[in-house]
């Protein structure tokens, strides 16, 4: 497949995930090397919009949300204007993220008769909560993704061990890491919340950046936190928004931190957010992969991250590159963090380690897939 095929990248919204930011990163750099690249949304409102390049085509069905989601019949509505869209745009190859619209994807394709070669990517673990019809459709639905597929992506190889486990053959599968975005901030003025932060006292600047849902475990970082404070005068960052914010705001006063603690909401300019800390924690229960720790590295900021599957241990290298600490412990985080913020790992052995995650080096795998000749039995209509 050369350059000048039609790829079409899939995400269902550009709201501020990872996953997101990704695809519109892949898309770019596709772009770039020459392939006319469409990047199709339900909905294309989110800060991720900012960063597509005008060579990319963007179509949005400009599908309405509530609270983040799109309803049952929206659902089937965007799946048969998916399939209308194959149908006429006729795509060589498709690349679809997260778990639900990857098999939205396949299904369209198939009602569209399209013969693109599709590659799903998955950012966690392969599985959605199944009760009462679900229960018998979804499995039904993996199995035509399953068949549907060229190539299926795992951001880790822990990913794609699962995917594995999940019904695709080993040699359907690829492990290829997400991309490390461009580490230039966006706006050069002051932004409220770096006045803010010297309003929280003296000492270094732990940051999470991260959605405030379950997943992220926020809940462990503050209790973990307050045993920091109990050693050594410090401050914590939350960069983020989410359906946690109130319940998190509560628990830091109800633990007597408050006042060291910033919740700054959602900041679309990461490189802001890494210049202003001397230590990263991600302290989440399931990571697919683990995009900040790769970035703040980048930036020279060392990092601390829970040991959740599958990501964090694969980038760090065993902790070779950042302490790695047990899920749900708030002492073992809270002394990982003191013992980093003492002896911190040098910044160049950092930067070298985010080199590994170029886009360019990312991008060479993404047009290896287009490149590879058709499997027998790959990407068939079922």
């Amino acid at each position: 497949m050369m350059p000048g095929a039609r790829v079409t990248f899939h995400v269902p919204t550009l709201s501020g995930g990872g996953a997101e930011r990704v695809f519109v990163l892949l898309a770019n750099e596709l772009s770039r090397r020459g392939y006319d690249v469409t990047l199709l949304v339900w909905n294309g409102k989110g800060p991720n919009a900012a960063l597509i390049d005008r060579n990319v085509d963007l179509v949005s069905f400009d599908m309405p949300m509530s609270q983040g989601r799109f309803g049952k019949m929206a659902t089937i509505q965007g799946l048969l204007r998916t399939a209308r869209f194959f149908r006429r745009q006729k795509p060589d190859a498709v690349f679809s993220a997260l778990n639900f619209a990857n098999l939205i994807i396949a299904i369209a394709l198939r009602l569209a008769g399209s013969g693109a070669r599709y590659f799903p990517s998955y950012h966690n673990a392969m599985g959605l909560k199944t009760e009462g019809l679900a229960y018998y459709i979804v499995p039904v639905l993996n199995r035509i993704t399953i068949t549907r597929t060229a190539k299926a992506i795992g951001v880790s190889s822990g990913v794609s061990r699962n995917l594995v486990e999940k019904g695709f053959h080993v040699d359907q599968v690829v492990t290829i890491y997400n991309p490390l975005p461009p580490q230039t901030r966006r706006n050069p003025d002051i932004y409220a919340w770096e006045e803010t932060l010297s309003t929280l006292g003296e000492g270094p600047i732990v940051a999470v950046l991260g959605r405030l849902v379950p997943v992220k475990d926020h809940g462990t970082l503050l209790q973990a936190f307050r045993r920091v404070l109990s050693k050594m005068d410090c401050r914590l960052a939350i960069f983020g928004d989410g359906p946690l914010a109130e319940a998190l705001c509560d628990q830091a006063r109800s633990l007597g931190i408050s006042d060291r603690v910033m919740f700054a909401g959602y900041v679309n300019d990461p490189a802001a957010c890494y210049a202003a800390a001397d230590l990263v924690v991600s302290s989440s229960i399931s990571e697919g992969f683990g995009n900040v720790l790769v970035e703040a590295m980048a930036a020279g900021v060392p990092v601390v991250s829970t040991d959740a599957p599958y990501g964090p241990r694969e980038i760090l290298a065993g902790g070779e590159f950042g302490a790695l600490v047990p899920v749900g412990d708030p002492v073992a985080l809270a002394d990982a963090i003191l013992s980093t913020l003492g002896r911190p790992v040098d910044e160049m052995k950092l930067r070298a380690r985010a080199r590994d995650f170029d886009i360019s080096t990312i991008g060479d795998r993404y047009e290896a897939l287009l490149e590879a000749d058709r499997k027998p039995g790959q990407g068939r209509n079922l």
